[in-house]
C-alpha cells in the first residue's frame, strides 16, 4: 500500500503539491489600475494584501465581495465583505473609497455581482489588480476573462510559498487543489469561465495525490 499524504516528510510533500500549486497560484506583476477587486474568504492576509496595494498607490478605489458562508460562518459574525472592509480600514483605506458587496457567495457571483456594484458605484474600471487565496487566483482571473473580457486584470495574491498558504491539515489542503483543478475543468466547460489548459505534468500530479489520499 502506498503511504498516506500526511505521512510524508515536509519536502516530499511539497514536491508533490508544487506542480499544482505552481499552476493555480497565478501571480502577476501589480501595476497602476482602475480598482483593486478583492475576493471575500476567511483570510485576512487577502484584505492585508489589497491594503498594501492601495498603499503603494496602484489604485483609489478598492471592491471587496463576499457573503458569510460556509467557511466562514463560525469565523465571522458579518459578511465576509464588510470584515474585509472592517480591515482595510484598520490599514488606513478610507472608507470613501471601499465599495462593498455581500451577497456573492462564489468566484462567479463575486465578479458578477461584484461589478454591477462598481458600476452602480458609478465606475467603469477598464483594469484591475485580483486579490483572493493564491489557489484560487487561475479561476479568478479565468472568470473575469469569461464574464468581463474587456477588464485587463492582474493576479496579485498574498505573497508566501505553497507552506505558508497552507490553510488547513495536510491530506485536507491537497485534496483541496486537487478539487480546484476540477472546479476548472468544470467550469471551463459549462463557460463560466474561459477554459484553461491544464499541463499534463500537473495531471499527473493530481492523480498522484489522489492514489495517496486514498490510503488513508
Amino acid at each position: 500500500m502506498p503511504p498516506s499524504v500526511e505521512s510524508l516528510e515536509e519536502s516530499a510533500y511539497a514536491a508533490l503539491l508544487t506542480p499544482i500549486w505552481d499552476f493555480l497560484a497565478l501571480t502577476h506583476d501589480p501595476v497602476p489600475s482602475d480598482v483593486i477587486f478583492v475576493f471575500g474568504s476567511r483570510d485576512l492576509g487577502v484584505a492585508r494584501r489589497a491594503a498594501a496595494l492601495y498603499a503603494a498607490g496602484l489604485s483609489s478605489r478598492v471592491l471587496v465581495s463576499g457573503r458569510l458562508g460556509p467557511m466562514t460562518e463560525r469565523v465571522f459574525d458579518k459578511p465576509e465583505a464588510l470584515v474585509f472592509s472592517n480591515e482595510l480600514t484598520r490599514l488606513d483605506v478610507p472608507a470613501s473609497a471601499i465599495t462593498t458587496e455581500v451577497h456573492a457567495g462564489n468566484t462567479l457571483e463575486n465578479v458578477r455581482f461584484g461589478m454591477s456594484a462598481v458600476h452602480a458605484a458609478g465606475q467603469t474600471p477598464r483594469s484591475a489588480l485580483l486579490v483572493a487565496k493564491a489557489f484560487v487566483m487561475r479561476r479568478c482571473v479565468a472568470t473575469f476573462a469569461r464574464q468581463h473580457p474587456e477588464v485587463d486584470v492582474r493576479a496579485c495574491p498574498p505573497a508566501g510559498s505553497l507552506a505558508t498558504h497552507r490553510d488547513r491539515p495536510r491530506a485536507a489542503f491537497a485534496a483541496r487543489l486537487v478539487a480546484e483543478l476540477d472546479r476548472i475543468d468544470a467550469y471551463g466547460a459549462t463557460g463560466d469561465i474561459e477554459p484553461q489548459v491544464i499541463p499534463e505534468n500537473v495531471r499527473e500530479a493530481a492523480r498522484r495525490v489522489e492514489v495517496l489520499l486514498s490510503a488513508i
